[in-house]
């Protein structure tokens, strides 16, 4: 197997900004005296013989290295947040109106509070260009442990 079909669910970052995964293929370098280099190109939708706007060019010990620390982060992955009556309920024990945190950016947000499925928020909206673009998720920030819990699907921001 050197090709394997994506959902097209996940996001790669190329040089021409983000684009949604729909393939990744492995292929062998015969220039390569040793075997030892895996090419691993992640292609969009609609490729014909082009490179992937994202390659790696691994040896056997770093795609090894790859590969469980994938596994292993596929496996601690934080719990989604859950969120009862407005209110973040952590493992924590705690409970309680969380911090919305971003990761990538130096700005902060205030969560005013979460009704149904919006989380009210004010803050750094998007629309200022000083600001880099590097922003990944958003996440909620538990105020007793800290720990960050990854946003619910369904729950969206309304900015304000």
């Amino acid at each position: 197997m050197n090709r394997i079909e994506l959902s097209g669910k996940s996001q790669g970052k190329g040089r021409n900004g983000y684009f949604q995964l729909h393939s990744v293929e492995l292929m062998n370098i015969p220039t390569d005296p040793d075997g030892q280099v895996l090419n691993i190109d992640f292609y969009p939708k609609r490729h014909v013989n082009c490179v992937g706007p994202a390659r790696l060019l691994l040896n056997l010990d770093d795609a090894t290295k790859l590969a469980q620390f994938l596994g292993e982060a596929v496996e601690i992955r934080p719990p989604v947040a859950n969120i009862e009556h407005g209110e973040l309920v952590c493992e924590c024990g705690d409970r309680g109106t969380p911090r919305l945190e971003e990761s990538g950016y130096q700005v902060s947000h205030a969560l005013v509070e979460i009704v149904g499925d919006t989380i009210i928020a004010s803050g750094w909206d998007g629309s200022s260009r000083a600001v880099s673009e590097d922003g990944d998720a958003y996440w909620l920030m538990c105020d007793g442990c800290g720990k960050l819990h990854p946003l619910p699907p369904d729950l969206h921001i309304d900015w304000r």
